[in-house]
């Protein structure tokens, strides 16, 4: 398979992951992409992390500070992987595809439906690829629960409860996460869950919810190490009940403002047993219990007899895994290496990828959805969301960003 020459597009805290990320990748299976090279307004964060590539890769890619010179200074480019703030997803994002690139596209894939299906039409529009990346998908714990679930070790499934409580008064991450312009914390974070439930357990159907703004005021080190003090402008916490189109039930909570206890916690039931699921990322096990016996470890394995990992992720993390420890930076790296490859597999293949942009926007429908429901006071299904027929949270984020 001749590598990809790829494009990255945002060179801040994530940009410089996803970088980290080919590294891995090129360890695991070389000659995967060749990142031909790096673009950011900020020439300085871009010459950091070309340097960074550099020495990952052997080979150091061009830096550029506008699409208009990468593209006349490296037309070899076919690909690019868009790591930019939320609000400017769709826009860069179309405008590669119709300059002919394929393009994987950091999550949420947009800042309101109504973007993300001007995506998805793009993609249609060109024949191009578009993927999104959500790296939680391919964590080994979560392809093993899916297993456990999808393989009838619990039944037939009726519940679930996803539960997420955040310390207060910190900025998560960066501090645009916080800001009704960029979508919120609970988009921007939150969505990884939306995400994980319908990979578990399918289509969500209809939410029934209530959001809230607990932690008004944040404050902690900036990207460049600064200290960084934000006013919230947009909703920090949510409680949903969910229906899903199978027939499951669920509560789902996110709540970024725990002045004392944290918890992430995520369960399934089912006619036959419960699956206590691991925190994404952590490598803790899964954990399936069917009356007094509890399955996990080599007694899981025995039960899921074909279970295995695909090609790229057994050479990242082994062919049969029931638990990792590593460091918090190594996991972030295989991750996104896992997720990259697919996308090139898509590409050279003319298939569609595991997480393709439709898969992105029923995850920002689904989060939306919450919201949406929060504002209205009532009951919404995710398909009046996904058709535009209720928008009204989304339209104070359009608002934000004039």
């Amino acid at each position: 398979m001749e590598p990809v020459n790829l494009l990255v597009i945002g060179c801040g805290m994530m940009g410089a992951r996803h970088v980290r990320g080919l590294g891995e990748l090129e360890a695991a299976a070389p000659g995967t992409v060749r990142l031909a090279g790096v673009c950011d307004l900020r020439e300085s964060l871009a010459q950091a992390v070309a340097d960074e590539a550099e020495e990952l890769l052997g080979e150091r890619p061009g830096v550029f500070t506008s699409l208009e010179d990468a593209f006349a200074r490296a037309p070899e480019i076919e690909a690019a992987d868009v790591v930019t703030e939320p609000r400017s997803h769709d826009h860069i994002a179309i405008g590669l595809m119709e300059a002919g690139l394929h393009v994987i596209c950091e999550k949420p894939l947009s800042l309101t439906v109504a973007r993300g299906m001007e995506m998805i039409d793009a993609a249609e529009r060109t024949g191009r690829v578009l993927a999104t990346a959500e790296n939680n998908r391919y964590d080994p714990m979560n392809r093993l629960a899916q297993a456990c679930i999808g393989g009838g070790l619990l039944g037939t499934p009726n519940f679930a409860l996803q539960v997420l409580l955040n310390p207060a008064d910190r900025i998560i991450a960066t501090a645009w996460r916080h800001q009704r312009a960029m979508g919120g914390v609970l988009m921007d974070v939150g969505i990884h869950q939306a995400y994980m439930l319908e990979y578990m357990l399918g289509p969500i159907e209809s939410v029934s919810a209530q959001a809230q703004l607990a932690q008004e005021h944040r404050s902690g080190a900036g990207y460049d190490g600064e200290q960084v003090d934000v006013d919230v402008d947009v909703e920090d916490c949510f409680t949903a009940t969910l229906q899903f189109a199978s027939g499951v039930q669920g509560h789902w909570t996110v709540h970024f403002a725990s002045p004392g206890e944290t918890m992430n916690r995520r369960l399934v039931v089912g006619s036959e047993g419960t699956a206590d699921l691991p925190g994404d990322r952590s490598g803790q096990p899964v954990k399936v219990r069917r009356g007094a016996e509890t399955l996990e470890g080599a007694a899981l394995l025995r039960a899921l007899p074909d279970w295995h990992l695909n090609e790229i992720e057994t050479r990242l993390f082994g062919e049969r895994p029931t638990s990792y420890s590593l460091q918090s930076v190594e996991t972030d790296r295989k991750l996104i290496a896992a997720e990259m490859h697919g996308f090139v597999q898509a590409i050279r293949s003319g298939s569609e990828p595991e997480a393709d942009g439709a898969t992105g926007l029923r995850s920002v429908a689904v989060t939306s959805a919450v919201l949406e429901s929060a504002t209205a006071g009532r009951p919404v299904t995710v398909d009046e969301v996904l058709k535009g027929g209720l928008h009204a949270w989304q339209d104070t984020v359009e608002a934000a960003t004039q």
